[in-house]
């Protein structure tokens, strides 16, 4: 149960992180008109991840006692970065709305990182 606390914990603070760092991500590329297709993910989407993956790597370090290691990191780095993609290639697309994208992106990374966590061996 308290493993279940910890990523809970660590996962509710990293979306809060990507969710401010979206906001602020998405007002930066709004104020200049120098952002394309590509500067308008990197800002919006991937830099809020990564730093809610930082943000998350380090609460659950924090709450659980255990450090995930580098190459956990690694992992769940990878895993972030493709499930970002293929959810922002679905809006580019028009297969899917913005809200419904959003949501498939955050149970996608809540479960498929329990999943990952679950698997991973912290030797």
């Amino acid at each position: 149960m308290r493993e279940w606390l910890a990523y809970l914990a660590a996962f509710g603070i990293a979306l809060a992180s990507a969710t401010g760092g979206f906001f602020v991500g998405f007002r930066i590329v709004m104020s200049s008109a120098r952002f394309e297709m590509a500067g308008f993910f990197a800002v919006v989407i991937l830099m809020p991840l990564a730093v809610a993956l930082a943000v998350f790597i380090i609460s659950y370090a924090a709450f659980s006692d255990r450090w995930l290691g580098w190459t956990n990191s690694v992992i769940a780095a990878a895993f972030t970065g493709i499930t970002a993609l293929v959810c922002f290639t679905l809006i580019v697309q028009d297969v899917l709305e913005e809200v419904p994208a959003a949501i498939l992106l955050v149970l996608t990374l809540f479960f498929g990182g329990r999943y990952l966590l679950k698997r991973a061996s912290f030797d």
